[in-house]
Order: C-alpha cells, then structure tokens, then sequence
C-alpha cells in the first residue's frame, strides 16, 4: 500500500526547517574541526614538552660525559708526566753518570800505596782530591797514571797539581785537579 502524505504546513516553515537543519550541520561540521584543532594543539605541547624533557636528559647526560673526560684528561696529564719521569729515570739508571765512571777510573788509576784524604767530583766529572803519597816514586807512578793516555783510557784532558807539600818524614801531601775529556 501507498502512504500518502499530507502536509499541511506552509511552505516557507518547511524551508526555515531545512534551513535551519543545515545551519545546524554547518555548526556541528565547525565544532567538530574546533575539537579536532584543540586536539591537535594539545597533542603538539604535549609533544613539546616531552621533548624537552628528553632534551633536558640529554643534556645531563653530556655535561656528566664532559666531566668525566675532563677527569680522564687530567688522569691522562698524570699518567704522561709519569711516564716521562720513569722514561728519565730509567735512562739514568741505565747510563752511568760521569760521576761514577770518573770514580771508578780514579779507583784504577791511584796506586795502593796513596791514602787518598778526601775526593769531590763535579757534575761535569771534574775531579779534585787530596792525598797522602808516601815517597816520590809513588807520587811519580800516580803522575803517569793520570797523564798517559793508555794509562786513563783517554779519558783525562788535564790534570793540574794544585798544591804538593813535603814533610820531614818523607811523605807528599798533594792536591790535585783532573778534567775529563
């Protein structure tokens, strides 16, 4: 069966109905793109703040890295300054001073027979001692021990007495002076 219809409203009231449905779609297709945009907004600073955050992690975590390298660096300083004062120390324990080679070439060098009173060698390896010879013959030995090169290993540049006394009984007191080449 066919329903009929009768409308028995003027036209211009249906009119303002559709007018106003209309309006009405218009108005919830606004609020809807209103809700959608602050929905966007928040979700954009809630974006914004979590990643400021992370920046603010972030950069913790490199001023702790920069920290401790700065520590590293300093650690690394004393580690290269050890190692350059062990190298040193190391070079001069392997390689005998000119002090003891000079000692031990004066050890050769003065008969048995001298009392030596007192010895002082220099940095440079200049030597100065005092000694006691007993008679001129000894005296005569230690002379051409320090003087001849095949004597002092020509090790000796010079050797100056600086002062030679005699006593009554016989024995020499001298001072003497020795440069190493």
């Amino acid at each position: 069966m066919v329903k009929i219809s009768i409308n028995l409203l003027p036209k211009e009231f249906a009119l303002e109905e559709i007018k106003k449905a209309r309006f009405y779609k218009i108005q919830a297709a606004g609020v809807a793109i209103i809700l959608i945009m602050i929905f966007l907004a928040s979700l954009t600073m809630a974006l914004r703040i979590l990643q400021s955050q992370n920046i603010t992690r972030v950069q913790a975590r490199l001023s702790a890295a920069e920290q401790q390298v700065n520590n590293l660096k300093d650690t690394q300083a004393s580690l290269l300054l050890l190692k350059n004062r062990l190298s040193l120390i190391d070079q001069v324990l392997n390689s005998p001073s000119k002090e003891v080679l000079m000692y031990k070439l004066m050890d050769k060098l003065i008969p048995a027979q001298v009392i030596v009173n007192s010895v002082t060698i220099g940095k440079a390896g200049e030597v100065k001692f005092t000694a006691v010879v007993p008679d001129g013959q000894v005296l005569e030995n230690l002379l051409v021990n320090l003087t001849t090169n095949e004597k002092n290993d020509n090790k000796i540049a010079q050797v100056s007495i600086e002062t030679l006394n005699r006593s009554r009984g016989g024995l020499y007191r001298v001072n003497i002076k020795v440069k190493p080449k």
